[in-house]
Parts: C-alpha cells; structure tokens; sequence
C-alpha cells in the first residue's frame, strides 16, 4: 500500500472490507432485483440500451411477481423496438392486483408466515458495530454499514426497520398511479404494433344503386324531424369503418382511444376525416347517402326488423360500462368492435348500426330539413350559402372547414339502441374528438 496517512488508510481499509462484506454475506432476492434495477437505470441513462435491458431482465427474473423490474423492462423493450415482447409484459403487469400503495410480504428467516406492510423506503443506512463475521477479513466489533427496509406494517399500524440480510421481500400487486402509467404505455406499445402491421389491401367499397326514399323520422328525436322524402344518385361506399392500420398508414397518427390495427378508426375530427378520405381519392359521404345506405331499403325501425337484436350491432350492452347500457342484451364486447365483427345491412355494408358513430360532409342547420332540396341534397352551408355559380372547390372545401357544426350519423359502442336507427342523428363541432365517433369514406361512380 502506498505511503498515505494513517486516517487515509484507515478508510480504504474500512471500504474495502466492507466490499468484502457485502460480496459474501447473504441477499434477498428483492434486494438483489432492487441493485438490478438500479443498474438498468443507470445504464438506460448513458444509452446504453441493451445493457439496461440485460440488467431489467435479471431483476424480473429475481422477483417475478414486481411490478417495478416488469415495468421498466416493458419500457426498455418499448424503447428497443420489441413491441411484442413489452405488450407480452404489459399484460402481466395489468392482470396484477391493484394496490393503494407498494404493498409487501415480509418473510423473516426465522417466520414461516410472511408478515404483511408497505414498503415505506429501501434505502435506509445505519452505520452500526457488527458482532460477528462470516469472513475471516472482518474483526470483531468493526463500524460497518448496514442496509434496512423501513415497512409501515398492517397488523399493528406501526414502522419498522427490518435488515435486509435478515428477510426477503414479495410485492403484491400494483400501486393505482403505477398501473395508470402502465396503460399509457400500453397504448403507444399498440400504436407501435399498428405501424409495423401491413396496412390492408385497398379498401373494399360496395356500388350503391340510386334510388328515392323517405329520410328522418316523425315519431324519433326532433333532430330527425320532419320525415321527408329524398332521392341520391348512384354512388360507392367502403363496406367498412376505416380501420386504424389504414388511417395510421396515410394520415402518419392515431388518436383512437381504443387501440387495434383492425379496429375502427375513432376519436378523429370531422378535419382528419376529410382528409384522409381526399388522400384515398374520395370524399365523406353526404348525410342523405348515409341514411340511404343505412337503410338498404328497409322502412323496419332498424334494418333488420322493429325491435333490438342481440349480436345485430355493437352499442351500449351489459358488456358496457357506461350507465346508459342495456342490461338484458349482449354484443360481446365492451368497447369497439373489429371490423365486420357483426353481419352486414341488405347493402352488403358492416357496422352501419353501431360500433362507431360516423362523421358525414353535411354541416347542420336546425330548419335543413324543412327546405332540404329532393334531389342530391348536400347539406345546409352549401345549399343556403352558396350563390348559384359561384365557388370553386378548393374554397367550398375551406368553407366546410370553418362550419360551425357537423352531423354524425349511426349509433356506437358508447350509446342507446334507440341511435342504432338509421334516421338518428347527432351534431357536434368539426373539432371534436370523441372516443365513439369515426368515418368511412364515399365516392361517386365513374
């Protein structure tokens, strides 16, 4: 050794056989996880990203059951491009009791029973004189450090510091806040999943034939009055809801709530509907297209029949859990619905009853109905504003924009069955987003 001072030598002394100490004595398997943790920590914020996710995996495998070690190891598999691998996680993470705080089992060496607590801080360190030593380097009565866990115990509602050579640690559960942050990260891990899928072959679109019918209803909501009759050219409709592949392929984003390649687009603005459908070569279909296409030629109350059918549409059933469900019936799912989960309308169209509303071209105006022109009626901003003659379509766009308000038309997962009519209408502003709203697109027949 070299000639420091005695007080210098002292402490390396006192350091490294303090290394010594911690090398030979024995350590939880929590404690273990904890220092992996650590590391992985460490590691991801150099970058260094393999490393972290080397150091998370030992973690989780020394304590299967924590959520911490999962948690981050599904965030370093996010960040390493392995989104099936952090999805495979998330799962386990979300199938954990939830927790109000970061509840333990304390298993004592000399206990068969665990003792159950919350974990209060892992890093308490108490310099104190130990008596004896597995190592023939360590005198007797030397100062060394040593490491506590400080635990709110449940039977007794008191803290107290357990060393943590003396016991071992299980987590059970998930704190709330935790699991709130780990349902984020599920659906940027799905997004993920979404962009790497192929995005469909081009869309299936059904020839609508032209035809006159009776639009809106007297006996439904006084947005659907009056009934009055209405003839549409020809024209072609996509025979499904635009799926979230598709939208996330040309629109480069995803606002759906719900995430699933194969599930409908939702959440999108009356905006980022036109457009992709401007992208795709066609347009939004007009309101009178929709209610037509809804119909497919039925005057019944829904297109099937009078009544409500189990397994007809995706609304607001038992699986729901929004206070407007219908108890007796079940769809099958809770939320959205892939699509052409559920037979198509006389049309050969899916989901024109349910799953996710729709947004249409029109913008609404409370006496539309009453002055609706019989042929091809486009809605009220052009029908009332526009000057025969007079707009080019790029500005007629831009004045579609700035409407003040847009119809939605069809029923969704979040609503009544009585929207599942296809005369029901909804108004909201261009600008929305709602979880229970999406689109499908329109062209007309060349």
């Amino acid at each position: 050794m070299k000639n420091y001072p005695e007080s210098h030598r002292i402490h390396i002394v006192t350091f490294c056989l303090f290394v010594l100490a911690v090398s030979v004595s024995p350590i939880s398997a929590f404690g273990a996880g904890e220092n992996l943790i650590a590391k992985g920590e460490q590691a991801r914020a150099k970058g260094k990203l393999v490393l972290a996710e080397n150091f998370f995996t030992q973690a989780a495998a020394a304590n299967p059951e924590g959520y911490r070690a999962m948690k981050a190891l599904a965030e370093i598999k996010f960040e390493l491009g392995k989104v099936k691998e952090a999805n495979n996680l998330i799962d386990r993470l979300l199938a954990l009791k939830v927790t109000g705080g970061r509840q333990v089992l304390i298993y004592l060496k000399d206990k068969t029973e665990p003792i159950s607590g919350e974990l209060v801080d892992e890093t308490v360190v108490k310099m104190e004189i130990s008596e004896e030593s597995s190592s023939p380097y360590i005198k007797n009565q030397m100062l060394m450090p040593t490491e506590y866990y400080r635990i709110f115990l449940s039977n007794d509602g008191k803290v107290k510091l357990f060393p943590k050579s003396q016991v071992s640690i299980k987590y059970v559960g998930i704190p709330r806040i935790i699991r709130e942050r780990v349902v984020e990260l599920r659906e940027k891990v799905k997004k993920k999943m979404i962009a790497s899928a192929q995005a469909g072959k081009p869309v299936e679109m059904v020839v609508i034939k032209g035809g006159c019918f009776k639009m809106g209803s007297d006996q439904g909501s006084p947005l659907e009055r009056p009934a009055h009759e209405v003839c549409v050219s020809s024209f072609t409709m996509d025979k499904y809801e635009v799926t979230q592949k598709d939208f996330q392929a040309k629109m480069d984003g995803n606002p759906s709530l719900f995430p699933g390649a194969n599930l409908p687009a939702d959440s999108v603005t009356w905006m980022e509907a036109s457009e992709y459908c401007q992208k795709s070569g066609k347009r939004l279909p007009t309101e009178a297209e929709w209610e037509y296409a809804a119909r497919g030629n039925t005057t019944s109350e829904f297109y099937w029949g009078e009544q409500i059918e189990s397994g007809k549409a995706n609304f607001c059933d038992r699986e729901c859990a929004l206070n407007v469900r219908s108890p007796e019936i079940s769809d099958g799912f809770k939320n959205t619905a892939p699509i052409g989960s559920f037979s198509p309308n006389p049309f050969g169209l899916h989901d024109m009853a349910g799953n996710v509303s729709e947004w249409v071209f029109d913008s609404y105006h409370e006496g539309y109905y009453i002055i609706s022109p019989k042929e091809n009626p486009k809605g009220a901003l052009l029908q009332i504003s526009q000057k025969p003659g007079q707009g080019e379509p790029d500005s007629l766009f831009l004045a579609e924009r700035s409407a003040s308000r847009k119809v939605v038309r069809g029923g969704a997962w979040e609503t009544t069955a009585f929207m599942l009519r296809p005369s029901s209408r909804k108004v909201f502003y261009p600008g929305y987003r709602i979880e229970g709203v999406g689109f499908r697109c329109a062209a007309d027949v060349k």
